[in-house]
This record gives structure tokens, sequence and C-alpha cells, in this order.
């Protein structure tokens, strides 16, 4: 017989589907209500990883790749009852391949004078990447960037980010992609010259979405993170 299902985390389940796929206050949440294939929903690829990542990161739990869309997130009260059972666990990742460095620049897609990753440090396909970005100040993008007070543009240091993080994917991944979102907070200017160090891990892989955890330091001080989202292949 099935485990009765916990009512104060049903409505959690409820309140973040509700906040998280924005249904509004007063679209009716049943606890058989679809998960897929419900047109009062329409979620797509995007709206279910970061559903997901959301419960994850609330509840504790790890939902598998291969739980999303099966049995799992049937309906409202089957995703309630997985995250029931797996609370407080955490299933241990996929074993982890480190590969030498040489050449790991030759296989961003980027090139001069757009590549932002200038040294490579660590990387581990399918886990993480680091690398550093070294800024020397003559960079064409100073002259206006501001003209003499020059701030490495925050955007330049996301594509940094991004760069880095397209070496931390699946070794199977496309080389080439595109940023499907950045949710990226900057906490500190960045003047020239500065050796920024870019680091990302890979937290979940859905078709050809892949979700990044991403931060960028100088000297030791945070002055970018957040999540960004690549798109590799169809």
């Amino acid at each position: 017989m099935p485990e009765p299902l916990d009512p104060s985390l049903l409505e959690q389940i409820k309140s973040m589907l509700r906040r998280d796929l924005k249904l509004g206050p007063d679209l009716h949440i049943a606890d058989d209500m679809p998960l897929f294939q419900n047109s009062q929903l329409d979620l797509d690829s995007l709206d279910i990883l970061l559903l997901v990542t959301n419960i994850e990161k609330q509840f504790g739990v790890r939902i598998s790749n291969e739980a999303v869309g099966q049995a799992v997130f049937r309906d409202v009260a089957t995703l309630t009852r997985y995250v029931q059972q797996q609370r407080g666990g955490q299933s241990p990742g996929p074993g982890v391949t480190e590969i030498h460095l040489d050449n790991w620049l030759d296989k961003l897609p980027h090139r001069e004078p757009f590549r932002f990753v200038s040294r490579v440090i660590d990387v581990k396909p399918g886990r993480s990447a680091a690398g550093e970005w070294h800024v020397r100040g003559d960079e064409a993008f100073f002259a206006g960037h501001f003209p003499g007070r020059p701030i490495v543009p925050g955007v330049l240091i996301a594509e940094a980010m991004a760069q880095i993080s397209g070496l931390a994917g699946p070794a199977d991944s496309q080389p080439q992609g595109k940023l499907a979102q950045v949710d990226i907070r900057f906490e500190q200017a960045v003047v020239p010259p500065a050796r920024i160090e870019l680091r990302s891990t890979l937290t979940r892989v859905m078709g050809a979405l892949q979700m990044y955890e991403v931060a960028a330091t100088v000297g030791g001080t945070v002055v970018a993170r957040g999540r960004l989202i690549l798109k590799r292949g169809e």
C-alpha cells in the first residue's frame, strides 16, 4: 500500500508549481493534476529543468534524469511522493574522468578577439571546469567602457563563464551551443589588469539543455556568481 502523502509537503510542492510555473492564484491545483500533456501548463524543457532544480535545492533531493518525464512526474501526487521518499538522501553521482589539459582551449569554438578564457586549469567532463581570463587593459572594448576609468564589462565576464562551462559539459556534447538562460549577480567591479578565475559546475542535463552553477573571482574575492543554461543540440 502506498505511503500516505505528507499534507504539508504536498502544499509546498503546489506552492512551488504555482510560483515557478506562474500559474496564477485562481488555478486550482488538484493532487492528480497531470504535469505533462496538460494544456493549462504547456511546459517546455526549460520550464521542467528550472522546476526540477528548484525542487532539488529546496528539499535536498536528487532527481535523476531518467525519473523526469516518467511515473515520478505523472501528476502532482506522484511528484510529492517521490520527494517524500527521497528527502534526506542523495544518490551518488556518476564517476568522473579527469583529462589532460593540453589543447583544451582549442576545443572551444571561440577564437580571439572573442575568446575570454586565457588558460584552462582543470576539466572534469560531465562535472566541472576551471580556468582564467587574463585581462591586460589594452583590449579594444576599454576605449568605450569607460574612457579614463576602464571597467571589465559584466556581460563579458558572463560570457567567459559560459565559455568555461562549455568545457564542463558531458564529453559527448556538441562543441557549439547557445545561451538559453543567464541568471548572474555581479558583486564587484573589475578593473584592469586582472586575472579573473572562472569556475563552472554542471548541475543537471535535460535533453539538449545543460545547467551550470558559475562563479568568477579576482584575488580570492567573488566578483560574479549565478546560474546559466546552455543549449547544445536540438
